[in-house]
């Protein structure tokens, strides 16, 4: 086996220039079916070599709120993803994680195995895949789990009878989507509406704005949590590392989406009706920020689509956050901002099924995507 593994001074220049150019532990441990924890080598870490200048153009891309890690880059948002490309006939990384993590693995743009993580074993070699042809493939790794999971380092890779090449190039487009449980992918892989949460059932790559970023064929994004509010996401909006209170601010240089996607508001309904100013007020808040960050970005503002006029019987839940959000919509339009609209997702409907906790099940998700896809082009005209 040819070792390339780049260095984490390798991977920050990288990241740098890609900008330019275009603790909640969960109560189960990881399982479920299709999960494996396969690893290609013995439990000791392997330390990374020097990169050369071959090295350097093969360093992979991160997508992503990424920093430097000592030899690596460390994550926590959910649909983290790392690109790369190489000729050989399988793939390894070496990644230490710091909770429970699940990666989906996608291998020459098909999703294929599984990889669950192990946080007892510390910075280890995982293989990604094998029994490839002997030929230029493109493989990339993204995380299916959200930020209170735990954070996740990725040091680097190995080509198996190979070596590793220069990552395809990064698309012209770009989707950020800003949420809460709806956009991580809380229990859509769940068996029904009665389970709680378990991170094996939560798959960020099968969610409607990374289905709509593959249709348009755009990067992606997500700054979500599950259970966060308008104001609590407008305080989690700049982080780096959101589970830790002192952690680093991003840097939005690095990443200015086309599209930003502002999913968030179902929880304010989750006890009481906020009531019409008190929504406006915190919307605005939160998009004023967003817009602050990003400038020139489309944003969608987002409904849906969990909010019922049927549970709880009475507050018409539905009903009152559409209101709410067209008139905050109209508000910021009124005060100037034009680059911005109202997008409703259809109440899910029951018989396409239930993730976890009453989620969109995957089904939904789909149809989210599509209709997700659909208004972009319509209003972005691409």
């Amino acid at each position: 086996m040819r070792r390339s593994l780049a260095s984490a001074t390798t991977f920050a220049a990288l990241l740098a220039v890609s900008a330019c150019t275009r603790k909640d532990t969960p109560a189960d441990s990881p399982s479920g079916p299709g999960v494996v924890s396969t690893s290609a080598a013995a439990d000791k870490a392997t330390p990374p070599v020097r990169a050369d200048a071959a090295a350097d153009k093969a360093a992979p891309r991160f997508v992503g709120r990424w920093i430097p890690d000592g030899d690596g880059m460390r994550c926590s948002w959910s649909g983290s993803y790392v690109v790369a490309r190489f000729k050989g006939t399988g793939l390894s990384a070496r990644i230490k994680d710091e909770g429970f993590n699940l990666f989906q693995i996608v291998v020459d743009g098909e999703p294929k195995k599984v990889l669950r993580t192990d946080k007892a074993k510390g910075a280890h070699v995982y293989l990604l895949a094998d029994g490839l042809p002997d030929a230029v493939h493109d493989v990339s790794i993204h995380r299916r789990t959200e930020a209170k999971v735990g954070e996740a380092v990725v040091y680097g890779f190995e080509a198996a009878g190979g070596q590793l090449l220069p990552p395809p190039p990064a698309p012209e487009r770009r989707i950020e989507t800003i949420g809460d449980s709806i956009t991580t992918g809380f229990g859509n892989e769940g068996p029904s509406a009665t389970c709680g949460y378990v991170n094996s059932e939560q798959n960020e790559y099968a969610t409607y704005g990374a289905i709509a970023a593959r249709n348009l064929g755009a990067d992606h994004t997500t700054i979500a949590w599950s259970g966060k509010t308008l104001h609590e996401m407008k305080e989690y909006f700049d982080k780096t590392l959101p589970q830790r209170a002192d952690g680093p601010r991003w840097d939005f240089a690095r990443y200015q989406p086309d599209v930003v996607v502002v999913n968030v508001g179902t929880n304010n309904f989750a006890n009481v009706d906020p009531g019409e100013a008190r929504f406006v007020k915190l919307y605005h808040e939160l998009v004023r920020v967003v817009r602050g960050a990003y400038p020139k970005a489309f944003i969608v503002c987002a409904l849906g689509s969990m909010l019922s006029n049927v549970y709880p019987e009475g507050r018409n839940n539905l009903t009152q956050a559409r209101k709410y959000m067209k008139v905050a919509v109209a508000k910021l339009k009124e005060a100037g901002d034009s680059n911005l609209d109202f997008l409703e997702f259809p109440e899910q409907n029951h018989a396409d099924g239930l993730g976890c906790g009453f989620h969109p099940s995957l089904k939904t998700h789909k149809l989210m995507g599509e209709r997700l896809t659909a208004f972009i082009k319509e209003r972005t005209g691409w």
